[in-house]
């Protein structure tokens, strides 16, 4: 009789290991972006430790957005979390916030932070070109030291990484003194180029460089990221630079009054991030192009018909 409760117990065991390895196949349930994309939420900062040996490139991108975009966080986390998984990279994305203020934002935020753990809110005040890119690179050192990234990158929150595509241009690229995004301005005085704000990537190095070095707080004249193209030159780091032109670019399509030009252009397969996705629509169109709704199965419970009204690019 003893051994009946034993093997009951055992039974259970067994059943529930079953359940788990069947829901959970990659070994855990993973917040928006590890299903299948990238990782942010509780799970982000041991994505990398429940792949280790499967990876061979980690990047940290941190989204730049304001406390009262609550709309654009929970777009992108669809938008990102609907991505194909990167092969044998991990790409954790986080909002970076300033302090929160507002009595609103503070309460709304904090249930963000429960619901999702995305977001880092750091100690600075919201601006958009008086220090925040400098706190933000010099804190991610800090935060992540028990488990450094290879690269670190911002963008903001009108721009749709492709993560897979990401991982892909920085696989074989210089792990020290790395810069890779958008050189801008364009085919235009090589020595005055920076990356433009649309996003870009340091290699991990370069972060802790920017940490290290507390006088960058106050070197910012002009626009950041134009500041940030030349903390890099003058500290030394402006190495290897990696520019993705075209696989990087604003968006543009035939309603548009504006032509194309180097840094706009329709659509492509090969696309790395598309920039200034600025309203519903062209966010639409965008998932749309790179099949974000292929999910969409056929079902008696709605009807939409994702070809009709699709202007083509």
């Amino acid at each position: 009789m003893a051994s009946r409760p034993i093997s009951l117990v055992l039974l259970t065991v067994i059943l529930l290991a079953v359940i788990y390895l069947v829901a959970f196949p990659d070994g855990g349930f993973k917040l928006f972006g590890s299903s299948p994309s990238c990782a942010t939420g509780s799970t982000a900062s041991s994505s990398a430790t429940q792949l280790a040996g499967a990876v061979d490139v980690r990047v940290l991108i941190g989204i730049v957005t304001v406390p009262g975009a609550y709309e654009r966080r929970s777009l992108l986390r669809l938008a990102y979390s609907l991505q194909p998984r990167p092969v044998r990279a991990v790409v954790d994305v986080r909002f970076v916030l300033c302090t929160v203020d507002k009595e609103e934002d503070r309460i709304l935020v904090s249930l963000e932070i429960i619901a999702h753990g995305d977001i880092l809110v750091l100690d600075c005040a919201e601006n958009m070109n008086d220090g925040k890119t400098y706190a933000y690179f010099s804190a991610v050192p800090r935060l992540f030291a028990e488990s450094p990234y290879d690269y670190v990158g911002k963008t903001d929150d009108d721009t749709y990484y492709r993560v897979a595509s990401l991982a892909d241009s920085l696989r074989g690229k210089a792990r020290r003194d790395a810069y890779h995004g958008y050189l801008t301005p364009c085919h235009w005085r090589p020595e005055k180029q920076y990356m433009s704000g649309m996003g870009y990537v340091v290699s991990w190095d370069v972060a802790e460089w920017i940490a290290a070095t507390p006088a960058l707080r106050d070197d910012h004249d002009d626009w950041e990221d134009v500041n940030f193209g030349g903390w890099l030159r003058k500290g030394g780091r402006y190495k290897n630079v990696y520019n993705e032109e075209p696989r990087m670019y604003d968006y543009w399509d035939r309603e548009m009054d504006n032509d194309v030009n180097c840094f706009r252009h329709e659509h492509t397969p090969d696309t790395v991030a598309v920039h200034k996705l600025k309203d519903r629509l062209k966010w639409a169109r965008t998932l749309h192009y790179f099949n974000a709704t292929q999910g969409l199965r056929p079902s008696k419970m709605y009807n939409v018909d994702l070809q009709n009204n699709i202007y083509r690019v």
